[in-house]
């Protein structure tokens, strides 16, 4: 993969995507290796696409040699962050993982924060005009009831005119599992529900275009809340079993979401 050169990333399935997902570990190869440089090819196509730039760190030890270099990259490239406790720590300097959150977001426009036995954390922007607030016990923390509008649906920054700061945070589905068989790939099933409701987003304004959805420039079909529902039940079923990958689907109508949810 490394040997993968700019000539051969092709724009146009960029072009057509709902999002461009990068991990860190192709920025940094090792050196005279072309794939950093495809990185910034296919990361050129979707910003002119205006397709959302995802970011996983990967690991800790990537960031921490030298967290400046990522919190530039960040800010002149990315939309959306993924990234667990260790390796929010390694970018922020902060051990509170909301504050990290709140941090990253001078970065990027939508934060996804893993938070192992605690569950996790989202952040991001959206209209001040549009909030929503949540009829959730408003939470403590080093951000005073941070989730009070969790309700909202999350947008880039620069499509807001008065950009508010929206957060939230959910603890692990049933308490976690019982016995926790594998972590490996939790976090990415966690940034797999996002990216399916981001793409459900775009799927609903291609089929129903003059949707009252649509008439703002959201970047996610479902409120910040929501979507911590949906990460966090995809997670704990990685959690699990022995192996990342799901081996069946989720039950089709959940539970543990709203029955308006399904109306919709």
């Amino acid at each position: 993969m490394n040997q993968l050169r700019p000539k051969s990333i092709p724009e146009a399935v960029i072009a057509g995507a709902s999002a461009l997902v990068l991990t860190s570990y192709l920025v940094r190869c090792g050196a005279g290796e072309p794939m950093p440089q495809a990185t910034l090819q296919a990361i050129e196509y979707a910003k002119r696409h205006n397709v959302p730039v995802v970011l996983t760190l990967g690991t800790k030890y990537v960031i921490v040699d030298n967290p400046r270099f990522w919190r530039d990259f960040l800010r002149e490239h990315v939309t959306i962050l993924a990234m667990n406790e260790e390796e929010a720590l390694a970018l922020t300097g902060e051990s509170d993982l909301l504050l990290a959150s709140d941090m990253a977001l001078e970065w990027v426009d939508l934060v996804l924060c893993t938070a192992g036995p605690t569950g996790l954390y989202m952040a991001g922007y959206t209209e001040e005009a549009y909030k929503r607030n949540t009829n959730h016990p408003l939470l403590p923390g080093a951000i005073a009831e941070f989730n009070q509008y969790e309700f909202s649906c999350a947008m880039r920054r620069q499509a807001c005119e008065q950009p508010l700061r929206i957060f939230s945070h959910i603890a692990p589905y049933m308490g976690g599992p019982e016995k926790i068989m594998n972590t490996n790939g939790a976090g990415d099933g966690a940034l797999a529900a996002l990216l399916h409701d981001i793409t459900g987003n775009n799927y609903h304004r291609q089929k129903v275009p003059n949707s009252s959805k649509h008439a703002r420039e959201y970047l996610t079909y479902s409120s910040l809340a929501q979507v911590c529902k949906y990460a966090n039940r995809v997670s704990y079923q990685v959690l699990n079993q022995h192996s990342p990958r799901l081996t069946r689907g989720l039950p089709e109508r959940e539970d543990s979401l709203e029955e308006s949810h399904w109306d919709r």
